[in-house]
């Protein structure tokens, strides 16, 4: 019995210690935080080939990089050569070297050794490095052993790496190497990781800024260890020892430091990776602020530019502003890319590819430009000319506002505005009362993230039409990501097969917008367009707000598209500042940076061989003279025949127009004329030598016809402001008309009033008080034109 129980109490204590421990386990399970360190990181940006972009600093002003996942083995021999040679071996309190620093300190009678592991010093470090005595020192004990049970040995290595002093405001041993050396951890030398390893000894005495004698002595002596274990060699060991130590703390890159702004809202003290190309976009903010530099001497402040690969949508290049040293007061910490300005001309090819696909015109069709009041609006085009009319496609071309108003107005506004939602622009915040005609010239406002995203999605279709056989994929067109598209915000085309075949605009419509848009020929008052001629391949079009206050140029190829913009994040606008004069250079420098010159295809499948009239753009009549045979939208089968050529008599000798009442049939000549309304003409004729109008009718011929007279000025139900003069009396208006026959007079009449006559240059001024009129113009033929006008 007694051999019994002696038998039995070693168990008996065996299992006693063991609920002990399992007891103390558990206190200690409730005890240590299972965050170790809740402290927010420094906000980390990455480009996509996985370098340092930016780094922004942590809130509570430590240099502090998120934990890594690993360390490298240069590194990590060299910590553990300095501070815990047997890491791998102990529980997390080495027992041999703590008997070692207690004989040590007895001999000393002073503290020179604490026995400590590097998990011990990690619990130290999570407990907010409190002060040392033997009550603290027992507690980092209890922690060590229960880290060393959760965490595995090189996840104590990277958390110890991670969070210990650097010196000043530097934790972690990343954070170090970037600002001491300039590089990241995987890309130092022998000298500089033992550097690194000695710092978190003593960081409050020793770094890099003061005492550099005791650090070398310190990491020389780490160095002579690592001879002395054979992980070097001697002679790395002697080059290592003629290396210089690091001088002052270095900046971290800032090569994206708006994207990092935005980022880092959404991420705070995350390692950002982003879809941005590191090369290309050192390129293009030097670029950027070169531009800037130039521009400053006309007060043009701020500039940004981004580009996108248009397959993925993902942005390579974004610089939201200038980063010029010494111009912040400039408005450069303004991210341009994502502030909404006045879009001017940018969205016109939008409007054209829309009235394309619907069917409402050819890319050639005649469009009136002369003079235009929609309710007191009246648009002017740049070079404040008006052409008569143009083709669809040169106003697209030479960015002509008042073909593009009168275009808007037979789209509608309201409908314009659901297209431009539908291809991403999300800034259309009030209702299309709001906007009105003025949308098309700038009367809203986009970003150049939108804006760029838009024309990418319209690349993007025309290259996946091929693709998808002549079928549509709806997710191809989305926004742009500043991520790299699969690994971190997957866009759903990517696996999705949405195909359809009623698109919002077919690849037809879209091929002829970037046919138009790659056109050179912009308005020549703008800038020496000309210098463009020799460039790739680019659809590109240009912007100018209101007021100088925005200067816009975007373009495309199938593979990337660029956007720029120029001008004051103020608001201040500058003369001569133009979309064409300012931007358009940035932008085909920018895409002289990138590769490619290649095209989209035709989309055949989309398209038909119809004649067309050269003159009107409109599909031929069996009057018209010079047809060609051209691809077509199919949709465009929907337009009208040409309706400007028309059959007229002329006398024997072709120099008057003459009728069956007053000619006999046999000595009249019947031919097809070209002839547009009086309004058009009286423009047309000015830039078309070639344009003929009408003889006039042989003495007793005349009949009267309506459309003989054409108000050019007011039009009917117009809304006129009275002007001011400098002296604050009322100016005159100036009233303009048009008529069909050159020779013929006019007789004005306003209300009950004669205002007076004219011939050839039908224009008269008056002075008209404010309310509604009636004006009157009646030729010597008994033609009568009116029109009602209202004057506010």
């Amino acid at each position: 019995m007694f051999y019994k129980n002696i038998k039995r109490r070693p168990v008996k204590l065996l299992m006693s210690l063991v609920a002990l421990l399992g007891i103390l386990w558990g206190i200690m399970y409730i005890i240590v935080p299972r965050t170790l360190f809740p402290d927010i990181y420094s906000t980390l940006l990455y480009s996509a080939e996985g370098n340092l972009l930016g780094a922004r600093i942590a809130p509570d002003g430590q240099w502090r990089f998120p934990a890594t996942d690993s360390l490298p083995e240069k590194f990590a021999k060299c910590l553990i050569t300095y501070e815990d040679k047997r890491f791998y071996y102990h529980p997390g309190v080495d027992i041999v070297a703590i008997t070692r620093a207690l004989k040590l300190n007895s001999q000393a009678k002073r503290i020179i050794s604490g026995g400590s592991t590097l998990t011990m010093q990690l619990a130290r470090i999570a407990r907010g490095n409190k002060q040392r005595s033997f009550y603290e020192k027992g507690i980092e004990m209890c922690w060590a052993v229960f880290l060393e049970t959760i965490y595995s040995k090189n996840e104590i290595l990277n958390l110890y790496a991670s969070h210990a002093p650097f010196g000043g405001n530097v934790i972690g041993a990343e954070t170090a190497a970037w600002r001491y050396f300039g590089r990241s951890l995987d890309n130092l030398s022998w000298a500089e990781y033992a550097t690194l390893a000695v710092l978190p000894n003593s960081p409050a005495m020793i770094h890099p800024g003061r005492n550099r004698k005791q650090l070398k002595d310190k990491r020389d002596k780490l160095l002579g260890l690592l001879v002395n274990q054979n992980i070097i060699d001697s002679t790395e060991y002697e080059l290592s020892c003629m290396e210089p130590l690091p001088d002052a703390p270095l900046p971290l890159p800032n090569d994206a430091p708006h994207l990092l702004e935005r980022l880092a809202a959404d991420m705070p003290g995350e390692r950002i990776t982003t879809s941005v190309k590191q090369t290309l976009q050192q390129q293009v903010q030097e670029m950027v602020n070169r531009y800037a530099l130039e521009y400053s001497s006309n007060h043009i402040n701020n500039l940004a530019a981004i580009i996108t690969n248009v397959e993925t949508g993902e942005v390579i290049a974004y610089a939201g502003n200038v980063t010029l040293k010494g111009d912040d007061k400039k408005g450069n910490q303004v991210d341009i890319i994502i502030s909404p300005r006045s879009t001017g001309s940018i969205l016109k090819p939008l409007l054209y590819a829309g009235m394309l696909h619907d069917g409402l015109i050819l890319p050639s069709t005649l469009i009136s430009d002369v003079p235009l009041n929609i309710n007191g609006f009246m648009p002017q085009n740049f070079n404040k000319t008006f052409y008569g009319a143009v083709p669809a496609h040169v106003a697209i071309e030479r960015s002509l506002n008042v073909p593009l108003v009168r275009m808007l107005s037979q789209y509608n506004t309201g409908r314009f505005m659901q297209l431009l939602k539908t291809w991403g622009m999300t800034t259309l915040r009030f209702p299309e009362e709001h906007y009105g005609a003025s949308l098309i010239l700038g009367g809203a406002e986009g970003t150049l993230w939108d804006l760029t995203g838009m024309y990418a999605s319209i690349s993007r279709v025309l290259s996946h039409y091929r693709k998808y056989n002549g079928r549509y994929n709806a997710a191809d067109i989305h926004p742009l990501s500043p991520f790299p598209v699969i690994e971190r915000n997957p866009v759903q085309y990517v696996t999705d097969k949405r195909l359809t075949d009623i698109p919002s605009l077919s690849a037809a419509s879209l091929w002829f917008t970037a046919e138009a848009m790659s056109a050179l020929n912009r308005p020549e008052e703008e800038a020496d367009w000309q210098q463009f001629e020799s460039m790739k391949k680019i659809a590109w079009k240009t912007g100018t707000s209101y007021g100088g206050r925005d200067a816009w140029a975007i373009g495309f190829t199938p593979h990337y598209a660029v956007g720029v913009w120029v001008g004051n994040a103020s608001g201040e606008g500058r003369p001569g500042l133009t979309g064409v004069g300012n931007a358009a250079p940035v932008l085909f420098d920018l895409f002289s940076l990138l590769p490619g010159n290649d095209w989209f295809d035709m989309p055949y499948d989309e398209m038909e061989q119809v004649a067309i009239c050269r003159h009107s753009g409109h599909k031929a009549s069996a009057i018209c003279e010079q047809v060609d045979t051209l691809y077509i939208p199919r949709s465009g089968n929907n337009t009208t025949i040409c309706p400007y050529h028309k059959l007229v008599h002329l006398s024997a000798n072709g120099k008057y127009r003459v009728n069956s009442s007053c000619e006999s049939i046999n000595n009249m000549i019947t031919r097809s004329w070209f002839i547009l309304p009086p309004s058009q003409e009286y423009y047309y004729k000015n830039y078309h030598i070639d344009y003929i109008p009408l003889p006039p009718f042989k003495p007793g011929c005349e009949q009267v016809q309506s459309r003989q007279i054409e108000l050019i000025y007011p039009e009917h139900n117009a809304v006129l402001f009275l002007p001011k003069g400098f002296s604050g009396q009322q100016e005159k208006f100036v009233f303009k008309a048009a008529h069909a026959r050159k020779e013929a007079t006019i007789y004005w009449h306003l209300d009950k009033s004669y205002l007076g006559e004219t011939t050839g240059n039908h224009q008269i001024a008056c002075i008209v008080p404010a309310g509604k009129h009636l004006l009157t113009l009646i030729d010597n033929s008994g033609n009568q034109r009116k029109i009602m006008f209202e004057v506010k």
